[in-house]
């Protein structure tokens, strides 16, 4: 009787303790859709308040927020905890940046942010494979290293190779640095002088703000590998913006004085006369007929893939510059947009500079966006057939027309 009394009690407590999880369950559930609809549900203006930094880099608002930036935090960490169970492709908490929460809290809408968590996940997929492939590497030279050195250790003959007796010299990528930093040098006491106009940041959204830094960074290697590089001045930068953000964790020696690269928020039109100033912009009607040295051109840093405004224009004709637009017309039929990134008009700028030939500058043009000979014969050829189609039929419609009885 004692025993079936002990083991019931035990079978009840269990029972028990079940139902007041289950219950505890149900209300953490509750309350995280609660905390749900509170914090993901607000319209952008109440998520996030007005906020201002301090010297030091803290976070204050200028009024008193709503919502706490932690508990926000907190709640779109469970976001991605949630969607991961959900079997949804979202990065890993411990990998997200302080950059990237910062533009995942200043996100709207739910959608954005899983867009967003795409986005890092295949940030962090990427750097997960190319990481199995350095460790892969390195074992892989481990063991050669030492196939070598047993082979070399049986071997009484003077070895000749790499890393062993040789004629040549190993020249390293500190070395071509230097040799390429040299040449800007060079450039900036006797080069041509070149603007890229960095004032478009208000035009532009987060996305095309880091494509922009993105192709400044590759103007910078396009330009300092060239035999006769240009002294690229980068005119009306602001640093507090996403593009010299982005640009500055590209090029770390941004700001330093030894570091042959102009950069400045004055405007170039402090920095050389007014009369020397070519603005190229796609939207006005002179074409460039040839390089002219002496010119100071001006090439616009913005990725304008949301807007095609012509922004350039109308600041080029409120400062009163004279304007020219690469013949691209005159040389090529295009099947959308004749948008050319800044590296590719830096591309073209540097041949033009060097043989003042267009049609050798053009080469830089993707051949994507052209319309081929073959594909404008093959056009016509079809333009013509539907044309005979439609003549044709239009003549049997009248026909038939012409022999029913009136």
């Amino acid at each position: 009787m004692l025993r079936s009394f002990l083991i019931t009690t035990r079978i009840f407590a269990k029972s028990t303790f079940s139902i007041a999880a289950g219950s505890i369950g149900v209300r953490h559930h509750r309350l995280t859709g609660t905390l749900w609809k509170q914090y993901t549900n607000l319209p952008h203006s109440q998520e996030l308040p007005e906020q201002k930094t301090d010297g030091k880099g803290t976070v204050k608002s200028s009024t008193t927020p709503t919502i706490d930036l932690e508990k926000r935090r907190k709640v779109l960490e469970l976001e991605i905890e949630v969607m991961r169970q959900e079997g949804r492709k979202v990065p890993s908490v411990s990998t997200i940046k302080p950059d990237q929460w910062e533009h995942l809290l200043n996100l709207s809408s739910r959608n954005q942010r899983r867009h967003y968590y795409l986005y890092l996940w295949n940030v962090e997929m990427v750097r997960l494979g190319q990481k199995i492939k350095k460790e892969r590497k390195q074992e892989e030279v481990a063991k050669r290293r030492e196939e070598l050195l047993k082979a070399n250790a049986e071997n009484d003959h003077i070895v000749y190779g790499l890393f062993h007796n040789s004629m040549f010299l190993r020249i390293y990528d500190s070395t071509m640095d230097h040799f390429h930093n040299n040449r800007l040098v060079q450039a900036m006491q006797f080069g041509v002088n070149l603007v890229i106009d960095c004032s478009y940041d208000d035009y532009m959204n987060d996305k095309e703000m880091r494509n922009t830094a993105k192709q400044l960074m590759l103007c910078f290697a396009l330009n300092r590998t060239h035999a006769e590089p240009f002294n690229i001045h980068h005119c009306n930068a602001n640093f507090d913006k996403t593009t010299m953000k982005q640009l500055e964790k590209h090029l770390v020696q941004l700001r330093q004085p030894e570091f042959p690269f102009n950069i400045t928020e004055r405007s170039y039109m402090d920095l050389f006369p007014k009369e020397r100033l070519v603005y190229l912009t796609p939207h006005c009607k002179t074409d460039l007929t040839e390089f002219n040295p002496d010119d100071v051109y001006i090439i616009g840093a913005m990725v304008d893939k949301s807007s095609q405004e012509p922004v350039s224009l109308g600041k080029a004709k409120k400062l009163g510059l004279r304007m020219a637009r690469l013949p691209l017309d005159n040389y090529f039929q295009f099947k959308s947009g004749k948008s050319l990134t800044i590296d590719q008009m830096l591309a073209i700028m540097l041949e033009l500079k060097t043989s003042n030939d267009f049609g050798k500058a053009f080469q830089f043009v993707p051949r994507r966006k052209v319309t081929t000979y073959d594909e404008t014969a093959a056009k016509e050829q079809e333009m013509r057939e539907a044309a005979k189609f439609k003549f044709s039929f239009q003549r049997t419609n009248d026909k038939k027309n012409s022999r029913k009885p009136r």
